[in-house]
């Protein structure tokens, strides 16, 4: 937001924020073509170099120090490969047509190299097989989101069809093998989404019964050294840098400035090489890659800002027991083996234990159930209520085995809400998803699925929602949470799999585990009997009269999320709070081993508001730190397709 003052915002209770970034993300776009490729013979006579690209574009490789380089080296004998001890090198083999094990012997070989100076920004590899069974806990292949200032696509083998962001499907180009994308954004702008998918050489991605792939590499990289935001895929190098910062900055500072030391070769002596070594003086590359720095301290006019909003929301903190005024005295269960509102008797409220699936003692698993059904026929719901029309059916607790082991994952030590629909015939948790979609779901016109963060971590209070869709969108304005996350579904969950069978739909997260925070489940029920009222089910619901009560006074809107996650283990520290709203670059987490040396840190790869994080110090490589909300921009259309890296 332009907005500057923290302490005065003049928006009004229950509106909606969005970031002032109509920029567009992406700046250049551009397939590169094999025949355009740099030629150069080697001075040894043994071998070739195709440079496919350099930054600055200006740049003489031979003369001058450049930001990063992607080059293709075909060698013909054995040689002495050149060293460069200021820039960190990764090469990859391309395949050469035959079983062989590709060795300098049998040339000859061909191999990509990529190169990006060392203290002057990070870069991430990548190597997939496209069109693949599995890549990523999603089963896609090819999707990323990308965080820094440029990223390039190498197609090796096959045809490979990359969209960049959804919503805009003009900025879709068919590369082929030996083409390379070169891709330039805005880095202070929002993320962008990569999809790399297998085609024809029409463009046409193959189905599953077509057996086409390709092989893709790709290589993104950022001044500030925070890259490509990996959603699940392997990446093809165990040396993938550290998020660590090369260099240190000067506050608000993404970039470095002249007046600030590049790495320096330490007069380490440089063997022969096939290629030479650059020579001109660090301070020019410096000098290419400055900013000015008022602009970086003008926050007023600073693209992608989020300046101003910190003080906008409630942290919701526990606070004294309030009463709701809606208690009531519950009748006895019944017992019965599927849920069907017609048995339960009108303008009353029952209580039922409804049979899911044998356990292992033979005995039934049962899922609690209230039904509330009121004067007239009307939608059903799920949320306990008093006076209505129509019918409202409260679950409790869905997972009933995690819930009596304390634990997320059910018997089977799988999450239930990545498995929905389920199936009827597959193993212990798809059988319990299939009969709580068939007994008790398909009841349903409308879905409020409660949850709380898990353990180990603590939430917000945010609403997940199909924003594309109207009626779930209505849903989730209707709640007044503090963040709204748009998210297509798709994804395994209650809500998608609700959806799916024409269910409006939202999750509502409320917080912390194992914990009443008594402002968010205020907030909630005040939300959910709002949306009752709406639908004309409980005319009787007033709203309370202290603001406060009501729900936050703004809304963060956000057109993504995605969690940042440890590279190493250790001890670990998060420092922002949720809902707090961070700038690119600020310092998010450390981990220090045992002993109390910080042994890594973590910076904001974005601007964005912490929808959640990590309350546990003990941290495997691997492990969660920070749900990151991308602010939805100003004229931003919402990706059709949003999922979450969960």
């Amino acid at each position: 937001m332009a907005n500057t003052n923290n302490n005065a915002l003049d928006i009004p209770a229950g509106s909606i924020l969005e970031s002032d970034s109509p920029e567009p993300t992406i700046l250049k776009v551009v397939c590169i073509d094999k025949a355009d490729y740099k030629k150069q013979e080697w001075k040894n006579g043994l071998g070739r170099t195709e440079e496919i690209g350099i930054y600055p574009p200006e740049k003489d490789f031979w003369r001058q120090s450049f930001f990063w380089r992607l080059s293709q080296h075909v060698i013909d004998g054995d040689c002495n490969f050149s060293v460069f001890p200021d820039y960190e090198c990764t090469t990859i083999v391309l395949p050469n047509g035959s079983d062989k094990k590709s060795t300098v012997m049998d040339a000859p070989v061909t191999n990509l190299q990529f190169m990006v100076r060392k203290g002057v920004g990070k870069a991430q590899f990548h190597v997939e097989k496209i069109g693949q069974p599995i890549s990523n806990e999603s089963g896609e292949t090819g999707k990323k989101l990308l965080l820094g200032s440029f990223a390039l696509v190498y197609v090796v083998e096959g045809y490979a069809k990359i969209t960049l962001d959804e919503s805009h499907m003009n900025l879709q180009r068919t590369v082929i093998a030996g083409q390379t994308l070169y891709i330039e954004r805005d880095e202070e702008a929002s993320p962008t989404s990569i999809l790399i998918q297998a085609c024809d050489p029409s463009g046409k991605v193959a189905g599953q019964a077509a057996a086409a792939a390709a092989t893709a590499a790709a290589a993104a990289m950022a001044k500030s050294g925070h890259t490509l935001e990996d959603e699940g895929t392997d990446s093809a190098s165990e040396s993938a840098p550290s998020q660590r910062r090369g260099l240190p900055r000067r506050k608000s500072s993404l970039v470095v400035y002249g007046d600030q030391p590049l790495y320096k070769n330490r007069g380490k002596p440089i063997p022969a090489a096939a290629e030479p070594q650059p020579e001109v003086p660090e301070v020019e590359l410096a000098k290419d890659l400055q900013v000015n720095e008022r602009d970086l301290f003008d926050e007023g006019t600073r693209r992608d800002s989020l300046v101003g909003l910190s003080g906008s929301v409630d942290a919701g903190q526990i606070l004294p027991s309030m009463a709701f005024g809606y208690d009531t005295d519950m009748p006895p269960p019944v017992v019965r083996d599927r849920l069907d509102v017609d048995d339960f008797p009108p303008n009353t409220i029952s209580t039922a234990w409804i049979k899911m699936m044998k356990q292992g003692m033979s005995e039934w698993i049962r899922l609690p159930a209230i039904v509330c059904r009121g004067t007239a026929d009307g939608p059903v719901v799920e949320i306990d209520v008093k006076k209505l029309y129509g019918t409202v059916v409260a679950i409790p607790c869905v997972n009933v085995i995690g819930y009596l082991q304390y634990k997320r994952e059910f018997a089977d030590g799988r999450d239930l809400n990545r498995l929905f629909p389920g199936k009827e015939d597959g193993f212990v948790s798809q059988v319990y998803c299939y009969q709580l979609m068939n007994k008790v779901i398909s009841q349903f016109n409308y879905l409020i699925d409660l949850h709380t963060a898990s353990f180990g971590r603590i939430n917000s209070y945010y609403v997940r929602a199909d924003m594309n869709d109207s009626g779930s969108a209505l849903l989730a304005h209707l709640q007044m949470p503090q963040i709204i996350l748009h998210n297509s579904g798709q994804d395994g969950t209650l809500r998608s799999a609700a959806s799916a069978r024409g269910v409006k739909a939202i999750t509502v997260e409320i917080g912390n585990p194992q914990l009443f925070q008594r402002r968010y489940v205020l907030w909630s029920f005040v939300g959910v009997m709002r949306i009752l009222k709406h639908l004309d089910m409980f005319t009787d619901f007033q709203e309370p009269k202290d603001e406060g009560q009501r729900g936050p006074p703004n809304s963060y809107l956000c057109s993504r999320g995605f969690w940042i996650y440890t590279k190493t283990g250790g001890v670990l520290e998060v420092y922002p709070a949720v809902t707090a709203t961070l700038k690119k670059g600020e310092l998010i987490a450390r981990i220090k081993n045992i002993f109390g040396n910080v042994i890594d840190e973590y910076f904001a790869p974005c601007s964005g508001v912490v929808i959640g994080r990590s309350s546990n110090p003990v941290a495997m490589s691997g492990d969660r730190i920070l749900h990151l909300g991308v602010m939805k921009r100003k004229g931003e259309t919402l990706p059709k397709e949003a999922k979450e890296n969960y």
